[in-house]
């Protein structure tokens, strides 16, 4: 197909089903995420070769940068390190981590709370569709365990190279460094918060923490050598260390880059919407590379910028959530598919093809299955 060979890789011939954007209520009242809670977290540790996290890790940290010329970002960068990692099971950091952490801090986490298990990503995917922007192209992989559903990232390749002008990664090196010589890898933030009828368990990579609004001082638990490493016994392909400290009162921050005159990027707002983080750090690039001194921005300040706010975005994105639970629960247990949006008024629907990868490896499905319970048949009408 001439699409992309990526978007189709894995699934059925034909698809099965259409969602189309005109069957999405613009009226459900799910304009905010409420109970907010920050779960856990982990960082990947890059100079092992076999996949390593640091539990819980900790967001390299930000300083104070006046602007000044900085070189443009080129090269290959990793696009998803989860999937580039753990190609077989891209979701299991996620329930390894916060079971990890909920253990140690005796109070176990119970993953049937949760309605969906996704990546930011998948949500502002959801809401591009929503907003009809323009020419896109996603796919994002779904299935469930028990009630529980799965959302998988599903990327045109996990390294991408640098294909348009940006200076986001040579902002991060400029104005951010790691709190320890063993945590420079990338972060991921683990939160919990409800939308609308939905409990939702979200990863989303963190570009840096600002510890001095937390006034957190030095790290003072530097180690010259890891501790050792621990293999899972649901997963043993993943290692992971004890290692890292990261306060809830340490504001998380995106870091971007856009072009001074260019407006104001709206995208960051259903970025902020959707991961929770506390801050949005724009730095506003002239074409010689000349990059102001960076704005720092809340999600009710770039809400003012936007106007009116999306709220029939959001509503939109809720019942789309709401008709991919539905379909996967009311199908077989082991039906798993494949949303492909190509830019159209609406979403197809593939089969996912038995030996295709999933969300989770063999030893997280069978864990998973043995706290999230099926769902509850409808009663019959009196």
């Amino acid at each position: 197909m001439s699409d992309g060979f990526w978007l189709f890789d894995g699934l059925e011939d034909d698809p099965y089903g259409l969602l189309p954007l005109n069957n999405l209520s613009g009226k459900v009242s799910a304009t905010a995420t409420k109970y907010v809670d920050r779960i856990g977290s982990y960082q990947w540790y890059l100079q092992d070769d076999e996949p390593t996290i640091l539990i819980p890790g900790m967001p390299k940290e930000s300083f104070f940068f006046p602007g000044g010329r900085l070189p443009q970002d080129r090269g290959v960068v990793v696009y998803d390190v989860n999937h580039f990692k753990v190609p077989q099971g891209p979701l299991d950091p996620i329930i390894l981590a916060a079971r990890h952490l909920s253990q140690k801090r005796k109070k176990p986490i119970n993953f049937d709370e949760f309605d969906f298990i996704t990546d930011s990503i998948n949500l502002q995917k959801l809401f591009a569709f929503a907003q009809e922007a323009g020419d896109g192209l996603f796919r994002i992989d779904c299935e469930r365990v028990g009630k529980t559903v799965l959302l998988t990232r599903v990327e045109a390749s996990d390294l991408m190279e640098v294909g348009h002008l940006t200076y986001d990664q040579a902002l991060k090196h400029k104005m951010t460094k790691p709190r320890s010589k063993h945590a420079g890898g990338p972060f991921f933030q683990l939160v919990a918060y409800q939308f609308g009828q939905f409990r939702i368990l979200v990863r989303y990579e963190v570009d840096a923490g600002d510890y001095a609004a937390a006034k957190v001082g030095e790290f003072d638990k530097e180690v010259e050598q890891l501790p050792e490493r621990k293999k899972f016994a649901e997963n043993q392909g993943i290692n992971f260390v004890d290692f890292g400290d990261i306060s809830k009162a340490v504001p998380l921050q995106q870091i971007t880059t856009y072009p001074a005159g260019g407006g104001f990027p709206f995208f960051t707002w259903a970025q902020m919407f959707f991961t929770a983080a506390e801050q949005e750090v724009v730095g506003f690039f002239k074409d010689n590379g000349d990059v102001g001194k960076p704005s720092f921005y809340a999600l009710t300040d770039i809400s003012r910028l936007m106007k009116p706010l999306p709220y029939a975005v959001l509503s939109k994105v809720h019942d789309a959530l709401a008709k991919i639970r539905l379909f996967l629960v009311k199908n077989d247990p082991e039906f798993r598919c494949g949303l492909i949006w190509k830019g159209k008024p609406h979403l197809e629907i593939f089969a996912k093809k038995p030996e295709a990868q999933s969300a989770v490896s063999p030893g997280i499905k069978e864990y998973l299955a043995t706290v999230c319970k099926d769902p509850v048949p409808d009663e019959p009408a009196a």
